[in-house]
């Protein structure tokens, strides 16, 4: 595209020679030869700091909401978020495919990432870079569309009213799957009931003829259907789940530490799947994932492999080598209540001495304390033997961890200590969780406890 065109349809005033690109990026690290730079304005940084750095990394030109005192051409918006979302909205409307939108409390990234590799088994599928579900991400995601795709699956989160329904009138999805709902980002969206509100504005950007993939087991199935069905004209559910009922069920399901076995049952037709990753919850996600391909028309065979083929998502129950031989779970990308429980479950389940370390859950308001001190309490319940605790700010959550755990727990307010901690207890027999919101940076723990020679412990977990 020309600089001129993305001009025209963002509605912003070109300065400067016009110029071809052909990638868009919002992180001037990231910035080559034919990139347009959209500046972003954010709580940390500002993109418009640098956009001298863009141009000096071969940028074709930059879009940002005041001109900037640099050679560079550039295209002024009132907005550049708002921008972006236009050039890519403008950008997916070129393109006749099967485009899948995947949204849900828990599970969104895992189920992409399985969908992705279901419709890679049929042809080129666009996918989006981590977890790219975001007013940003999404347009990014969309700006990565090119003839030769066939398939395309992008993931869309929410913490507040209107996000996802903007994002899917961007994507104008002909299949949307709403996995499952809990209460993930509450303080935002107010309740459990206005969170599965937000997921069902994922049918707002559907044409007619679309079709819903919902989770039949999910307390608010009926208000989805009712929501699907005054959106979208001639549109056709398609339903998953545990009973037999149902388009798309389990039998047999049998999860494990690493690995989980299940027959997917699709059309009266009964496919025996080995899945490379664990747990009852990822059983539900693959089950999820089938419905979809199915309902993009991918042969059931094609299925199959494409969920034994599925990879680990980083950050999401990752089994790693720990120091001294000892287990380490790496759950550490994100955290609500539901995921926590599905995780120290997970838990539960490996024979040794199991540890929990958890930083503080965000963003769930006033019924936070109250949540934390539950989690505390399903810990205690469901065979960990001791809990840590991590908050850096003084709101108090992890005090409430402590408090439903009970003897045993141990608060800490400096990530460096706590590791130590941690390092101090690790034997080969032992098993550390890693989990906590994004605002914790988990991750930081995941890397000192982590051993990347090879031992026989990993060996028994494939």
């Amino acid at each position: 595209m020309a600089l001129s065109q993305a001009a025209a349809i963002v509605e912003g005033a070109l300065h400067g020679e016009d110029a071809g690109f052909e990638t868009v990026s919002i992180d001037s690290r990231q910035v080559g030869k034919d990139t347009l730079f959209v500046a972003i304005p954010g709580k940390k940084f500002d993109g418009h700091d640098f956009v001298n750095d863009a141009g000096n990394l071969g940028a074709s030109g930059a879009m940002v909401s005041t001109l900037q005192d640099f050679s560079l051409p550039q295209i002024v918006v009132k907005d550049t978020t708002r921008a972006l979302g236009q050039l890519g909205g403008k950008w997916r409307s070129r393109f006749e495919l099967p485009v899948a939108a995947i949204t849900g409390s828990n599970g969104k990234t895992t189920v992409t990432a399985m969908v992705a590799s279901i419709f890679r088994q049929a042809g080129q599928c666009l996918a989006p870079e981590k977890s790219f579900n975001n007013q940003w991400g999404v347009p990014l995601t969309l700006l990565n569309l090119k003839q030769e795709h066939e398939f395309a699956a992008i993931e869309m989160g929410t913490n507040h009213r209107g996000e996802i329904e903007y994002l899917s009138r961007l994507t104008r999805p002909t299949i949307a799957l709403i996995n499952n709902v809990s209460s993930a980002h509450v303080e935002g969206l107010g309740s459990v009931q206005g969170i599965a509100r937000a997921k069902a504005e994922v049918f707002a950007g559907m044409g007619p003829g679309g079709i819903a993939v919902l989770n039949a087991d999910d307390p608010f199935y009926q208000f989805w259907c009712e929501q699907f069905h005054d959106c979208v004209e001639n549109g056709r559910i398609i339903t998953f789940g545990w009973h037999g009922d149902l388009d798309i069920f389990c039998s047999n399901p049998e999860p494990g530490i690493s690995s989980s076995q299940f027959d997917l049952n699709i059309e009266a037709i009964s496919l025996d799947v080995s899945l490379p990753l664990p747990g009852e919850h990822n059983i539900m996600n693959a089950l999820a994932a089938a419905a979809v391909a199915h309902a993009a028309e991918v042969g059931l065979e094609q299925i199959k492999s494409g969920l034994q083929a599925v990879e680990d998502v980083p950050g999401r129950l990752n089994f790693k080598h720990g120091v001294a031989n000892s287990t380490i779970i790496d759950d550490s990308y994100n955290a609500n209540p539901n995921s926590i429980r599905v995780a120290i479950n997970a838990l539960d389940r490996i024979p040794g001495r199991k540890i929990a370390v958890l930083g503080v859950m965000a963003e769930l308001g006033e019924s936070g304390p109250g949540y934390h001190n539950e989690i505390g309490h399903y810990a205690r319940n469901h065979g960990i033997d001791q809990l840590f605790c991590y908050e850096p700010g003084q709101s108090g959550l992890a005090k409430q961890y402590a408090a439903g755990f009970g003897k045993g727990s141990i608060l800490f307010d400096d990530i460096k200590v706590m590791i130590e901690e941690v390092k101090n207890l690790l034997t080969e027999d032992v098993v550390v969780l890693v989990k906590g919101s994004r605002s914790s940076r988990m991750e930081r723990v995941v890397a000192e406890l982590v051993d990347n020679k090879p031992t026989e412990n990993q060996e028994a977990l494939n």
